[in-house]
């Protein structure tokens, strides 16, 4: 009996110790296969996600969408998510090319599909999860955007404005301000109607900041939001204390030369220092670039990120950039060696140009949300810094118990220069 169980038990072992491996790397996820546009589309356009895997064989992956509220959380809502059409059904990939040891399979996949398979039918927030149906639908990767509609009247001014009763850096900012107007009710289509009266909050998107973005909401109690003629057709949307940071800092392994295969990664420039009081050059908005790295070029390296400060910062300091959706997480902590008064963290990239920069934030344990994040105390704050809004209006429509659309939306930048602009609103 001894002999049997030994005998099963090993077997089970050495099943276990076969299980493949699969590891995603470099998920990115942007408007209409423009790598240069953050995932934010109208109805009709699409949304490119695109990742690499590291596995022996092709897994069996599928793509599972949902439909969200207006603060990311998913619709429990069969009419909203429909379970045919939130499922990919073949996603495309194609085999590493030869000289790429970190990954064995590139994907990149549009949707909705051609095949008329994953549909978007309800405009608003979306949620996705990358699942290994090999391994018991094991979630590989995460992601978000945000379908459009065209449905009311939009506007948006940015300009610049001190903030009342704050020192400099921190008192330039930039005043947003958000014109709405509904159409009447003989001019909408019966189907998707809104009443202007549950239009009640506007969404502003800096640049890639999807995980990041600042609120102007009617049920607010907020002293930087105001709403005027909430209960009218037309209504106007503010907010006073957005600040512009600072042109983000330049990530570029693109030069095989400088950076070969297979080597670790410490940049040539040095050891990245506070910008508090620094103006930084101008940047790609978010973005990153790494379509022109192709064939072994298209490989990941081991890059050593690396901040000097003259004393520890009172937080925990966490990198974020293009290269995790401009996230505060936890695996993007920074590390802090005393004795060299210096910060560091290596993570696997992908060779390209990335933005990115520093946040000081401390994660919940619990929740895994980033609390007392500011954006400024590393990298200095200026009006004279250029960023893309994007304004997103949701509408709770009452149907099927009740969901939030996007509505409309507007795109403008910040007026830049060294002084306060004038508003006409």
């Amino acid at each position: 009996m001894k002999k049997v169980l030994f005998l099963i038990l090993a077997s089970y072992s050495l099943c276990f110790a076969q299980a493949p491996t699969v590891s995603l790397l470099g998920l990115r996820i942007y408007a209409s296969d423009d790598e240069y546009l953050p995932p934010v589309i109208s109805v009709g356009q699409k949304v490119t996600i695109e990742f690499d895997i590291s596995a022996e064989h092709p897994p069996n992956l599928q793509i599972v969408f949902a439909h969200a509220t207006k603060d990311w959380k998913a619709d429990n809502n069969v009419f909203l998510n429909q379970d045919y059409h939130t499922k990919s059904q073949q996603l495309q990939f194609t085999v590493a090319p030869n000289g790429v040891h970190h990954y064995d399979y590139h994907y990149k996949n549009d949707f909705p599909d051609d095949h008329g398979v994953v549909l978007f039918p309800y405009s608003g927030n979306y949620l996705f999860a990358i699942l290994d149906e090999d391994m018991n639908d094991e979630v590989l990767g995460e992601g978000r955007f945000i379908v459009l509609e065209n449905a009311v009247g939009i506007s948006m001014r940015v300009d610049n404005a001190y903030y009342p009763g704050k020192g400099a850096p921190y008192n330039q900012m930039n005043l947003i301000t958000v014109k709405v107007d509904v159409p009447p009710d003989e001019e909408q289509l019966p189907a998707n109607r809104i009443n202007h009266l549950n239009v009640k909050c506007v969404d502003i998107i800096q640049n890639w900041k999807l995980y990041d973005a600042f609120r102007i909401d009617v049920d607010d109690d907020d002293p930087d939001t105001f709403v005027e003629q909430a209960y009218r057709p037309e209504k106007k949307f503010s907010i006073r204390n957005v600040p512009p940071g600072n042109e983000y800092r330049r990530l570029d392994i693109g030069s095989p030369r400088l950076y070969p295969n297979e080597e670790k990664v410490r940049l040539r420039e040095g050891a990245d220092l506070s910008r508090f009081e620094w103006q930084g050059t101008i940047d790609a908005n978010g973005a990153a670039k790494l379509r022109p790295f192709t064939g072994a070029n298209s490989d990941y390296l081991d890059v050593e990120f690396r901040l000097e400060l003259p004393s520890p910062s009172q937080k925990d300091i966490y990198l974020v950039g293009a290269f995790n959706q401009w996230q505060i997480r936890d695996d993007f902590k920074m590390e802090l060696d005393p004795s060299k008064r210096m910060y560091s963290l290596h993570k696997w990239i992908r060779r390209g140009v990335y933005d990115y920069q520093y946040v000081t934030a401390s994660i919940d344990s619990v929740t895994g949300e980033a609390n007392d994040a500011d954006w400024i105390a590393l990298e200095g704050n200026d009006w004279r810094t250029i960023n893309r809004y994007i304004a997103v209006v949701y509408y709770h429509d009452d149907r099927f118990g009740g969901f939030d659309r996007a509505v409309g939306s507007a795109v403008a930048k910040s007026p830049g220069g060294t002084s306060e602009t004038k508003s006409d609103n």
